[in-house]
């Protein structure tokens, strides 16, 4: 489906490699309430229950996660035990397509980057979609180790014809056709297995590996073709062969059809289709109901980080509307598919994250409860000659942007006494820099290029 008869090429000349790397930055914290402006009311239990009139109508929401549907005051309301931001397909305030953001946004940041459909991110002192993922108002979620997720698993439950669970809403039908296309993807990883034969065919490296994910290569012709073929992914991820070693910085690049760089394995792939082909309902291509397809909002890509803000600081571009996509690699729909038996993620086949990737952890240990935690960075914004800080960071990398066109400095402590806990360095106009902050308190700091600029910020506990 195409958004016009006569198909624009604007959107090709904003998509770049690096852009569709679409890495994101990650941190400690739990999901928080929804807004008062979703009109949500918070049980003694602690489930959220949409007061919205048009909740009535509902009748599925997260099939994955048991809901009960209860009655209050005669009107019908929908309690979700599960991801809390689906409710907000279910107010007045909803989108009217898959890929859009609700038309109100929440007060307080929100959801979890790989664990539910919205994620909300606090850029200075504005709400703003980080991500989308999924269909709207109901979505099936395979990410628990104990059940079937991994492609290994499938593929162990088609061939011994056991009953399928429930919870993955499929049927044998369903579920043979995926092993099938799962198989054809692993078939791709293992034609590009050596790296060099990857920059052959034309796919490039982002520069960098993200945790728990790996650095994403792209190739472009595949994007811009708009087609969805399992066994020709548009992305493949490899990962440094040292699990041990943290792989900070670039991993190396393609020059002239070969690697040049440490030693990479292959890991999985990713799928990219652009609206212009898919359009803005949520892109079916796998079979069944497993494959939550997401969207990234407001990403800014700067050598190698991503801060979540809008293009107006980003790189100077007017802002469209909050509730559409915007930002780099905003242009379609996208897609992780773990089918490499050496990287088999038991968070799912479609799972954002795989604990077999640096930095590894033990699957049934973490789950929700630590890589789920991961939401999409807030980012602190110097902007004015002025800090513009949220409330309650998190231990750990915490982001700054340079909105100014002249250049600052995060440095600890006051011109009259510099604690030398941590300095951002130089950063110039229209970049981005981290600070690591690992106990939680109050910090100050200020500038040291324009001592009159001071600032504070408050980490809390993890």
């Amino acid at each position: 489906m195409l958004h016009n008869t006569e198909v624009t090429h604007s959107w090709l000349r904003k998509i770049s490699i690096a852009a569709l790397s679409l890495l994101v930055l990650s941190c400690s914290g739990g999901a928080v309430p929804i807004s008062t402006q979703a009109n949500p009311t918070q049980t003694s239990a602690g489930l959220i229950i949409a007061t919205d009139s048009t909740v009535a109508s509902a009748t599925t929401v997260a099939s994955a996660n048991p809901s009960a549907t209860t009655t209050s005051g005669g009107v019908s309301v929908v309690a979700v035990s599960g991801d809390p931001t689906l409710q907000l397909d279910h107010t007045s305030n909803a989108p009217t397509s898959d890929a859009f953001a609700p038309s109100v946004m929440p007060d307080t940041p929100m959801g979890r980057i790989g664990y539910t459909r919205y994620v909300f991110a606090r850029s200075g002192e504005q709400i703003i979609p980080a991500l989308i993922e999924g269909p709207r108002g109901s979505q099936t979620r395979c990410q628990k180790v104990e059940l079937p997720c991994s492609f290994g698993d499938l593929k162990a439950l088609l061939d011994s014809g056991a009953e399928i669970p429930s919870t993955l809403n499929m049927n044998s039908s369903e579920l043979a056709q995926l092993v099938t296309q799962l198989g054809e993807v692993a078939g791709a990883l293992e034609q590009y297995s050596d790296v060099n034969d990857a920059c052959a065919a034309g796919y490039r490296p982002d520069g960098n590996q993200t945790p728990n994910m790996g650095s994403h290569f792209t190739n472009f012709p595949l994007v811009i073709d708009g087609k969805f073929d399992p066994a020709a992914p548009e992305i493949l991820l490899f990962v440094s062969a040292d699990d041990a070693t943290p792989p900070f910085g670039a991993l190396g690049r393609c020059k002239d059809g070969a690697w040049k760089g440490g030693e990479v394995e292959i890991a999985g792939a990713a799928f990219y289709i652009p609206f212009a082909f898919a359009g803005d309902d949520h892109f079916e291509g796998f079979s069944g109901p497993l494959d939550n397809w997401h969207i990234h909002y407001n990403l800014c890509r700067l050598a190698g980080q991503d801060v979540t803000v809008l293009p107006s600081v980003c790189s100077g571009e007017d802002d469209g509307p909050l509730d559409r996509p915007q930002g780099d690699a905003s242009e379609g729909w996208m897609i992780h598919a773990w089918a490499d038996t050496g990287h088999d993620n038991q968070l799912g086949a479609f799972s954002m994250w795989n604990p077999s990737i640096w930095p590894l952890s033990d699957p049934e240990a973490v789950g929700e409860g630590s890589l789920g935690s991961r939401t999409a960075s807030n980012t602190n914004l110097i902007a004015d000659f002025d800090y513009q800080v949220t409330e309650a960071a998190v231990p750990g990398k915490i982001s700054f942007f340079n909105a100014d066109p002249e250049a600052h400095s995060v440095t600890a402590g006051t011109p009259e006494n510099p604690t030398g806990e941590f300095d951002s360095g130089v950063v110039g106009g229209g970049s981005a820099a981290t600070i690591e902050i690992s106990q939680p308190g109050t910090y100050e700091f200020f500038c040291s290029l324009h001592p009159g600029m001071r600032g504070a910020i408050t980490v809390g506990g993890s």
